[in-house]
This record gives structure tokens, sequence and C-alpha cells, in this order.
């Protein structure tokens, strides 16, 4: 479902297939959203896909036509819960289409340490960079600093980190909110803008990223509370934590 600032909601990626064995990430200094996820479904299923979407000649970057392969169909059949409501499957799909691309680039992370983000998000700089022609990375950030809000009037989660995809003049960002190691599951949000990224005020003209939390700015805490923040997170950790 879709909120009206843009974002899309997600369901908790829960319950998968019966574990199978493979390579599904690199190390990093705490769990990743996905690994366990990963685990259950195989790395084989993103072989079939790859195969199929090549002969096929499918332009991976292309969600819809991504949507439409058969072994892309198969898999997220398997990755949906019996029991999730039918519009959970828009938001499978998406996380489907981040994975199956972070994969096909191997698994590339960055961390963004406290100190850089606290730096970046208190001021951060006028222009956002618009980065390489094509681009797929999830940046992690550091625990429980950056705050979110899966839909309008929901409760505050926080963000783990942000999958960063850039193709054709185009940046989609896609956020994991309320990951822990003791929960079954994670929220995403969602946001698609064309580059450069146009940036606009918050309603309440507020500035950038400033936090929306009780108590918030005095235990130092960020919030992303439109669309365009969103984007505009995700390419500035990803540059910032590549430099």
């Amino acid at each position: 479902m879709s909120a009206p600032d843009g974002h899309r909601t997600g369901h908790d990626a829960s319950a998968a297939p019966s574990a199978r064995s493979s390579s599904a990430a690199p190390a990093a200094p705490r769990p990743l959203p996905w690994t366990a996820l990963i685990e259950a479904l195989g790395t084989s299923r993103f072989e079939a896909i790859r195969e199929a979407l090549a002969k096929s000649g499918t332009d991976p970057f292309d969600r819809d036509a991504f949507l439409l392969d058969g072994a892309v169909g198969r898999v997220l059949r398997d990755l949906v819960p019996a029991d999730a409501p039918a519009e959970a499957v828009t938001e499978y799909a998406a996380l489907l289409h981040a994975l199956y691309l972070h994969w096909s680039r191997g698994w590339p992370v960055h961390v963004l340490e406290r100190g850089a983000a606290t730096a970046l998000l208190a001021d951060p700089p006028a222009d956002a960079p618009a980065g390489p022609g094509f681009e797929v990375a999830y940046v992690q950030l550091p625990e429980r600093l950056v705050w979110a809000a899966p839909a309008a009037g929901a409760a505050h989660e926080p963000i783990d980190g942000v999958f960063v995809i850039q193709w054709s003049g185009r940046c989609r960002a896609i956020a994991v909110l309320g990951f822990r190691p003791d929960r079954q599951g994670f929220t995403i949000i969602e946001v698609e803008a064309p580059l450069p990224l146009q940036r606009s005020p918050r309603p309440d003209g507020s500035r950038p990223f400033a936090t929306v939390l009780p108590s918030g700015e005095r235990m130092g805490l960020f919030s992303i509370t439109t669309a365009t923040e969103l984007a505009l997170l995700a390419l500035l950790a990803l540059a910032a934590a590549r430099s």
C-alpha cells in the first residue's frame, strides 16, 4: 500500500521456505536484514532468474519486466506468506527485485559510521550527489540514529539501512525499518525519484532530517518525514560511506 507522501509500506519478511545452503552476504559489523531470507530461499533461485532474464533479454533494472518473468513469479510465490494480505505482494515484489539486483552485484554493503552520519544529517549539503549511471548498494546506518514512520500515523521505527538503486537517471531508495535479530522480519518503505534530485522543503518549514520524536533532539536522533528526504538520505549516505 502507498502512503500519501509516496512511501510504500511493507510487511514482515518473515517465515520463508525451508532453508537451503547458500553464501548469502558478506560480513558486516552487525547482522544484515536479508541473510536469513536468502539462506531460506537459496541463491540457486537467483541463478535461475538470471538465466531466465538473459534468455528473454530482459533488463534486470526494469522492475515491471522483471516481475513478469516466470522464474521471478515462482520465487515470489514462495516468498509471500500464505496469510499475507493481497497488497503485501507489491512490497515483497519490491524487496525481491532489490535483493536480486544486490545479489547480482556481489552484495555491496557500505557502512556509514555514527560520527560521519551525525555530521552529514545535522548539516546536509545543498546538492545531493548524482552518483554513477548504474549503482546498487546497501548502506547500513548507525543503529537507532535515523527514524521513520512506515505509514501516516504509524509508530516510528529505526532505519537499519537503505538499498540504493540508480539507473537511467533515476534513483530508488528502499529503507529497512524495525530490523533486529530477535524480530522475525522487518518493514520497508520506498521512493523513486528522477536525478538530479529536486529537493523540497518540509511542509512545516523545519530543516531536513530534523527529529520529530519526543526528546529526539536531546538524544541526537534524526527523522525522515517525506519521500524526498528518503531519497536524499540514500544518496548522501552512499556518497559519504564510499568516501
